[in-house]
């Protein structure tokens, strides 16, 4: 591309596109396996599907170190655990829900995009999304958060699809499929860009826009179909409808029961750093086109700038989120497309800067993005209670450890040793009381465990009242630091 050239001139064609989709799934699949996974949530995920394939353990009834787990719905742990079968147990494949999740969100905010804006639109779109810190970061981060995301996104494509396509049934049943994914990945977070699009179809959209969204059909058999799974558990634990209704809904409106809790200001100066580098060139490019009409915004109103669908979900979502009090700038994933496209539309508009440029800007993340990969692994010990297990694994195989016995729950360290983990002074991670009379053999400590040769600790050293302090204590036990993390072995090697 030549200097000066802008995007006013430059129309994406298939060589484009390919150019485009090829680059960000290498960014998406840079390094994806190079670190370990980080602790509690990657850790968790990946805990629960690995018991699913254990064969012991139904697809229905999630457990995590053999104890009932219920915070989020079965299909990320299903993805997962389909992936685990396929690819084997590797932190490669552990990630690859989250880049299918990311793969998802940009299809659906292109469909989007060409069938309202057009094709220079959607390119742009997609371009700006990919490359966000906020969708790069989680594409690489096992959560049901991406996965949401994406089928968020398909869902919000299959409106304009059927919008496009004047309210017909086929693209719109796409939707209420989407939709419902969206339920069984982490149920009412999805509800937020829908009420932000259902918003718009309303207040904003008129009669194609309201009859190719069918709210008042879409809701009913989004529950209905969402449904099946929380009966199924509720019936086989009662106990919990009392975790669904007051933990899992109002706890986190109220406030969450591991403390997120943030001003309500919070998602909004979040979002300045998560969903860089592109607002910024949006910003200028707005403030060039409003120099240009007197600082008149008539036009930009009138052509439904300030009442766009995008607009709307992301306004929506994060005043939503900004009212509840639970605060974790994971939750505002499903928003962050829907800011990508406004940017693109907004950068369109009266762009200042030659494709050249631009090109340098996303090149110049490129880089970030991979020296922020490679350096990972080398700090990924030091994160406090988000480290990875990955580098004390290697250590403790390297010197022949058999079991491993530590004084924190780190759900990931059995994604490394299997069944030979034993955490000592540590309470299980109950989440139904049935489970309370249940033999949880990682939270019993074996007969004989402290003299067996093979047998070493991992001490968090942020961890108080440790029951290996003993040990800690002994100049004579060999034992190393790493991280925040001390290894040792409990007893002399035989000789």
């Amino acid at each position: 591309m030549k200097a000066g050239v802008t995007a006013e001139k430059f129309e994406p064609g298939v060589i484009h596109w390919m150019f485009l989709v090829s680059g960000l799934l290498g960014l998406f699949f840079l390094f994806l396996g190079f670190r370990g996974l980080n602790e509690p949530d990657e850790g968790r995920y990946a805990n629960i599907a690995q018991e699913m394939l254990e064969g012991e353990h139904s697809w229905l009834d999630p457990q995590m170190s053999d104890l009932g787990h219920y915070d989020k719905p079965p299909v990320i742990y299903w993805v997962a655990a389909g992936f685990f079968r396929i690819f084997g147990m590797n932190e490669w494949a552990a990630r690859l829900p989250s880049v299918l999740g990311a793969v998802c969100a940009l299809i659906g905010l292109g469909w989007t995009a060409w069938r309202l804006y057009g094709n220079r639109c959607a390119w742009w779109s997609v371009l700006m999304a990919g490359t966000m810190v906020h969708i790069w970061v989680m594409a690489r981060m096992l959560t049901p958060d991406m996965l949401l995301a994406g089928w968020c996104s398909l869902a919000v494509g299959a409106w304009a699809e059927t919008r496009h396509r004047n309210g017909a049934w086929g693209p719109w049943v796409a939707q209420l499929l989407f939709w419902t994914l969206g339920w069984w990945t982490k149920a009412s977070p999805m509800l937020i860009p829908l009420l932000g699009l259902g918003l718009y179809t309303c207040f904003w959209g008129g009669p194609r826009e309201r009859q190719a969204l069918k709210l008042m059909l879409l809701v009913p058999l989004i529950l209905v179909l969402g449904s099946p799974w929380f009966l199924y558990i509720v019936k086989i634990h009662p106990e919990l409808k009392e975790f669904f209704l007051h933990r899992e809904m109002a706890g986190r409106i109220t406030g969450h029961v591991d403390g997120r809790h943030g001003p309500v200001y919070f998602y909004f100066l979040t979002s300045l750093v998560s969903w860089l580098p592109w607002w910024p060139l949006a910003l200028v490019s707005a403030i060039a086109r409003l120099r240009e009409t007197g600082w008149r915004m008539p036009r930009l109103r009138k052509n439904g700038w300030v009442a766009s669908p995008e607009v709307i979900i992301v306004v929506t979502g994060l005043l939503v989120f900004s009212i509840i009090s639970s605060k974790l700038q994971t939750y505002t994933l499903t928003l962050a497309p829907w800011g990508a496209l406004f940017f693109a539309r907004v950068w369109l508009l009266r762009p200042v800067v030659s494709l050249r440029a631009v090109a340098v800007l996303a090149g110049s993340m490129v880089v970030l993005y991979t020296s922020a990969s490679l350096m990972a692994p080398r700090m990924e010990t030091s994160l406090g209670r988000n480290s990875s297990l990955k580098q004390v694994s290697r250590y403790l195989q390297s010197h022949g450890a058999v079991s491993v016995h530590s004084d924190r729950y780190w759900p990931g360290l059995e994604f490394y040793w299997d069944e030979d983990v034993t955490y000592h002074g540590v309470k299980a991670p109950m989440e139904i009381a049935s489970d309370a009379g249940k033999q949880a053999r990682h939270f019993e400590s074996p007969p004989g465990w402290a003299s067996e040769p093979d047998a070493w600790f991992i001490h968090f050293r942020k961890q108080e009242g440790s029951p290996f302090r003993a040990w800690l204590d002994d100049p004579e036990v060999e034992k190393i630091q790493m991280g925040d993390f001390i290894v040792g072995r409990l007893a002399a090697p035989t000789r």
